[in-house]
């Protein structure tokens, strides 16, 4: 029987390779950390040149109740990491876009993108040149989730790891619901479609947020009631949409559900946000829908026909 790690067991895991760039996400590994009673933990792979350098540099990034685990040159970093991952002690793997400079990059590194793709952990990505000013780290603030839902069932199960951090780390959830002309009402069973109304939400907008909250929130997401939870309607393209919201209302994280594998062209709403937004992103893996679904399917999504 497989067991969960004790308070003392729980690790936060981050990828180091030695540079200014990858050491951006120790802050935010140590704030999950204080706030869950758990460790920070450093993966480094020595993968580099000058690999006894690296290594040295890493140990000095780390305080001395933080621990290093090395992995040999002869591992790949997506390889190494991923192993470390599967370790039930890790409960989110903090990674920052791309390594070595503090300097904008309009894409994700290879490896970190065979990493987001082959785990099914959450992922904290961080991009270096948005977690730090030009006098030094920014002060960290962490009171606002932002939860973008796309009114399926799926996506709201999915998003079950997010909510159980959310509820121990004190933060407050704020839903955001995005709808268009170009965005296709949900295909599957049980979702939820925008009201009939998108700019005149009035005519039905309390008894619709309540069913988005309840419904998929709550009921599938596993959202406790006590966390305070907001919820928003926004019309428009979805990555767009999610990076003004971020913008207007301060969001210090965003929870974003992959649903694919990374593929060329593949991931557009992830990658809109990483290259408009400032915010680490909390990258939850897509599940397969629970039978719990087809229980809701028997209730008439908000909009339909009844």
């Amino acid at each position: 029987m497989t067991t969960s790690p004790s308070a003392a067991e729980r690790k936060i895991l981050v990828a180091l390779d030695g540079s200014p760039a990858a050491a951006t996400a120790l802050p935010f590994a140590r704030v999950l950390a204080a706030r869950l009673g758990a460790r920070v933990e450093g993966l480094y792979c020595a993968a580099g040149q000058h690999p006894e350098v690296e290594q040295q540099q890493v140990r000095q990034q780390l305080t001395a109740n933080e621990t290093l685990q090395v992995r040999p040159a002869s591992a790949t970093v997506a390889g190494a990491f991923l192993e470390a991952a599967a370790d039930t002690e890790a409960i989110v793997l903090t990674l920052t876009t791309h390594g070595r400079l503090v300097a904008p990059v309009q894409r994700l590194g290879h490896t970190v993108e065979a990493i987001i793709a082959s785990t099914t952990r959450p992922i904290l990505l961080v991009r270096p040149e948005a977690a730090v000013t030009p006098a030094g780290a920014r002060t960290l603030v962490l009171q606002h989730l932002l939860l973008p839902l796309d009114g399926t069932p799926s996506t709201a199960v999915s998003l079950q790891p997010v909510t159980d951090l959310a509820c121990r780390l004190g933060l407050a959830i704020d839903l955001l619901y995005v709808a268009g002309l170009s965005q296709r009402r949900p295909a599957e069973r049980g979702s939820i479609g925008p009201p009939r109304y998108v700019d005149q939400a009035q005519y039905e907008w309390a008894q619709w947020a309540q069913e988005v909250i309840d419904r998929l929130c709550i009921c599938l997401a596993e959202c406790p009631p006590t966390l305070a939870v907001r919820m928003f309607l926004a019309e428009g393209e979805i990555g767009p949409e999610i990076a003004r919201f971020a913008s207007a209302h301060e969001t210090d994280i965003i929870a974003l559900v992959r649903s694919s594998q990374f593929e060329p062209g593949r991931a557009k709403v992830l990658r809109y946000v990483l290259d408009h937004t400032p915010c680490p992103i909390l990258i939850v893996s897509g599940v397969t829908l629970a039978p719990a679904s087809r229980r809701l399917a028997a209730t008439p999504a908000a909009g339909a026909p009844r």
